[in-house]
């Protein structure tokens, strides 16, 4: 049954909204509007740990239970209803609920002031405490990936109109992001000061949470782009809330195997694997107009991704990787087998498809959730009609 039908029966029984994981009576309209259509996601095995962290001089912003409760609902709504659409269910990131219907978010107050937190170096200090508090009672930790939100910085440069100073990125299963008093799903799509800035950090918020549950950057197809919008993990951080937005199918195929997306009763122990999987056989053609890839791996592969982009190849600077997701297969030795057909015209973002370097990433990932990446740099115009280039021996390192 969807949400809005449980709400309204609910309603008409006279009982509280906030049962079974409906609406809450004490959010405010314009959230009640985003989460009317709320689709009925599965129950998670593993929950996202939602931290506020604060210096030892500061205090948590007003409102911030009601303010990120409602966000990060939204949130999880929009990765939901993307991982619907991409064939994978409907299924999100999982979030402890109170019982009146706000997301669990535990206070974890830092043992320094709130200077020694800042946005070059603080994370380092604050993952420690963090993960000590997490540490502190059993059953306080209900995953492995963390997601912690910190106040702006009120000083010279920072304030609730320009706010900054605190992380704000993803760091492998850990992600940061930043609160503000004007932070607050009212401003959504509005075309005032309030719902620019909301975009900015909103948008931030989503793309750097995908970070933090295994997301790389990317661009989006000439096709997707043209039918959904931004991709979240390229520009979408800039986009979200105002324009189409969305997650792309090999962003999706990703988080089909990240913990805390894993349905309940699953058992399996996440993030085991050191060693990247063999791979026998590796073949990357041109076949006129499209390239074609052809993969075969360890039986514990279940996804393969491959993401085209422009130098330099560096995080940060790959925002134009253009993913594709590969179909999978086993064949008669028992392996997985990945293959790929990419038409060049979905490149068209790429400043070198013409003339000049480029580069193929291939992406592992293995059943527990590890991903492993193997780069092959190539020009277009030195692969011959019906030829193939050398991959070379594969040289993987971790992802993200």
């Amino acid at each position: 049954m969807k949400i809005r039908a449980i709400t309204a029966t609910l309603c008409a029984l006279g009982l509280s909204m906030t049962a079974v994981g409906a609406v809450p009576e004490h959010f405010q309209p314009r959230a009640k509007e985003l989460l009317a259509d709320s689709i009925e996601l599965q129950e998670n095995e593993h929950q996202l740990n939602v931290i506020y962290f604060v210096g030892n001089d500061r205090e948590p912003l007003a409102d911030y239970e009601r303010r990120i409760s409602e966000l990060l609902l939204h949130l999880q709504q929009f990765y939901g209803k993307e991982m619907a659409r991409n064939g994978m269910g409907a299924r999100s990131f999982g979030l402890v609920r109170e019982k009146n219907g706000n997301v669990k978010i535990h206070v974890v107050r830092g043992k320094k002031p709130h200077t020694e937190y800042s946005y070059g170096s603080g994370h380092n200090a604050c993952l420690e405490e963090v993960n000590a508090y997490l540490a502190a009672e059993p059953g306080r930790r209900t995953g492995q990936h963390i997601f912690v939100i910190m106040p702006t910085f009120y000083d010279k440069e920072y304030n609730d109109l320009n706010p900054g100073g605190v992380p704000f990125y993803g760091l492998g299963i850990n992600c940061f992001a930043l609160d503000y008093a004007h932070f607050d799903i009212k401003h959504l799509g509005q075309d005032t000061h309030e719902g620019r800035l909301l975009t900015k950090w909103y948008g931030g918020f989503a793309h750097e949470l995908g970070h933090g549950l295994n997301l790389p950057h990317n661009l989006g197809t000439v096709s997707d782009n043209a039918k959904y919008g931004t991709a979240l993990m390229g520009a979408g951080n800039y986009t979200f809330g105002r324009k189409p937005t969305y997650l792309t199918l090999a962003s999706c195929r990703i988080l089909a195997h990240s913990e805390t997306f894993a349905p309940k009763g699953t058992t399996t122990k996440f993030y085991t694997r050191e060693e990247a999987p063999a791979v026998t056989t590796a073949a990357f053609k041109r076949c006129g107009d499209t390239l074609e890839l052809y993969l075969e791996t360890e039986s514990d592969v279940v996804n393969a991704n491959a993401y085209i982009q422009d130098p330099p190849y560096v995080v940060n600077r790959d925002y134009d990787a253009v993913p594709f997701a590969c179909t999978m297969s086993k064949n008669d030795k028992g392996q997985t087998t990945a293959t790929l057909s990419i038409p060049l015209s979905e490149l068209g973002a790429l400043k070198n498809v013409k003339d000049g370097e480029l580069a193929l990433d291939v992406l592992l990932q293995t059943h527990e959730g590890s991903r492993f990446r193997w780069r092959v740099p190539f020009e277009l115009n030195k692969i011959p009609a019906e030829g193939s280039i050398d991959m070379g021996k594969p040289v993987f390192w971790r992802g993200y």
